[in-house]
């Protein structure tokens, strides 16, 4: 048996992402706020999406404003600490669940 002596960051977000997008995943669009549930992250899928709020669960670990800040259609944002909650000012995403 071979040892793993390193693993490419790209790789290693790959696994991450798939054994947590198991969980589950909520589709937003329009300005409703998506349900409350825990949230690890969310893959922006509309041009022109913006937040508009958003409520961390452990907010401790952010800094800066989220919602200050461009979204890349078809980039994936993880958001460390997770949060409950989160509203859109436009656009669409998929919000993805994080296991309890």
């Amino acid at each position: 048996m071979t040892d793993i002596k390193s693993i490419k960051r790209e790789v290693a977000d790959e696994l991450n992402y798939k054994a947590n997008s198991e969980d589950g995943v909520h589709f937003l669009s329009g300005t409703s706020a998506a349900p409350e549930d825990s949230y690890y992250g969310f893959v922006v899928t509309g041009s022109g999406t913006a937040i508009d709020s958003i409520t961390y669960i452990e907010n401790y670990k952010q800094t800066g404003d989220i919602t200050a800040i461009t979204l890349v259609q078809g980039g994936y944002y993880p958001i460390p600490g997770r949060f409950s909650t989160i509203t859109l000012s436009a656009g669409d995403m998929i919000l993805l669940k994080k296991r309890n």
